[in-house]
């Protein structure tokens, strides 16, 4: 699985509209400080066919514990980014699972459940 940067979604998007790579990282940039503008104010951001982007709060936990020690410790409340993935790309995200699962020889033997 290969990792993508910022730069390279600019270089996809000027090799699609045919614009100088500069212009379309400007773009981008753009776009994802408007995003996370958005997102610090606390609103939703619903990208049809994509996705939902939002801030969700969380409870602070007065008795967690400490894995490593077993200490209880107090973990406040904060907000976290919470993303959910429209139908389209669940469906593009699912239908290429499956494809690639049956495209791969099962190398554990004969039985698949």
């Amino acid at each position: 699985m290969a990792t993508i940067t910022k730069k390279d979604l600019a270089r996809s998007v000027a090799d699609t509209l045919g614009c100088k790579n500069n212009l379309t990282l400007q773009m981008v940039d753009s776009l994802f400080e408007a995003m996370r503008e958005t997102l610090i104010e606390g609103n939703r951001i619903e990208i049809r066919g994509f996705g939902v982007l939002e801030v969700k709060d969380t409870k602070p936990k007065p008795a967690a514990r400490n894995p490593r020690t077993g200490e209880v410790v107090y973990v406040p409340a904060r907000r976290k980014t919470h993303f959910k993935p429209g139908k389209q790309l669940k469906e593009a995200l699912h239908d290429t699972r499956s494809a690639a699962n049956q495209a791969a020889p099962d190398p554990g033997g004969s039985w698949s459940p």
